[in-house]
């Protein structure tokens, strides 16, 4: 950070997923995860919780009102499309 300022956000990054801390760096806080979070999940010794479960996001619902709108378009494979342009 010393020798690069704009190295700052990039050091963050590291350290919240890694857990590598770098000297002299004026800010080493998280960045991408929440604060509350006590493990660098980057690292090849993380563990997923057993308690974890899914929580459905808004994303999810968006997606399936539009699969409900708007029907699925067939794929067209080379051939097909050269047989369709004739």
């Amino acid at each position: 950070t010393s020798v690069y300022r704009s190295a700052e956000f990039q050091e963050r990054e590291i350290f919240d997923l890694y857990g590598i801390r770098f000297e002299g760096h004026p800010d080493l806080r998280r960045i991408l995860m929440w604060d509350e979070f006590v493990d660098y999940p980057m690292r090849k010794d993380y563990r997923e919780p057993d308690d974890y479960e899914y929580e459905p996001t808004p994303h999810d619902e968006v997606l399936a009102k539009a699969k409900e709108r708007y029907a699925a378009r067939p794929s067209l494979d080379g051939a097909e499309a050269l047989r369709a342009k004739t």
